[in-house]
């Protein structure tokens, strides 16, 4: 009995807690991703198609970009941050897929999720040497990302020519191998032609 009782005593409750939220922190996950949102429509994987909720971002240049341009255009909008590794492998990915097929119709956006806004992000290019040609947009309020309801990153979310979501793609990818490219040639080709 006095063993049950020290479990939660604020010392021993510090590791029961510490075992306890890594599930607990899984399962808010699931409830975000797979609960919609108040209003929203029903979007089961293979449901009906879903419209990109647009945006309208400040590039580094402090110029406005809106997802609204890219109308027609396959876009890759590609969530990141300066403090994530995995976001920093791709960057690089992510300009060689953008320069094999810009001319094809294929936009990339890069949405930087820092708070300290454009001179940390410019500053972390600068210092990781990406000289990037595709947008980067600033979202240092993370509105947009909770608009995609986002709570990590990357993600990147393939949006079709018809402006329809095709895919939300958790995690790092080899967005420059051969197979992706393959599968962005054959999404630009089809996806959204009449």
């Amino acid at each position: 009995m006095r063993h049950r009782i020290r479990l939660f005593c604020l010392g021993e409750g510090r590791h029961v807690l510490k075992h306890l939220m890594p599930l607990a922190i899984f399962g808010l996950t699931l409830v975000v991703f797979l609960y919609p949102a108040p209003g929203a429509r029903k979007t089961a994987w293979g449901a009906e198609p879903v419209q990109a909720p647009t945006f309208t971002l400040p590039n580094l240049q402090g110029q406005p970009v809106s997802l609204g341009e890219q109308k027609g255009k396959v876009v890759l909008i590609n969530f990141w941050a300066t403090w994530c590794k995995d976001c920093v492998r791709e960057m690089p990915e992510f300009e060689k897929l953008y320069q094999a097929y810009k001319e094809k119709g294929l936009s990339v956006l890069a949405i930087a999720l820092d708070k300290e806004g454009a001179a940390a992000v410019e500053d972390f290019l600068q210092k990781e040497h990406l000289e990037l040609t595709y947008p980067i947009l600033l979202d240092p309020e993370e509105r947009i990302a909770r608009n995609y309801r986002l709570s990590w990153v990357p993600v990147t979310v393939v949006i079709g020519r018809d402006g329809q979501v095709i895919e939300t793609i958790l995690g790092a990818r080899p967005w420059g191998s051969e197979k992706v490219m393959n599968s962005i040639e054959q999404l630009l080709n089809t996806h959204g032609k009449d």
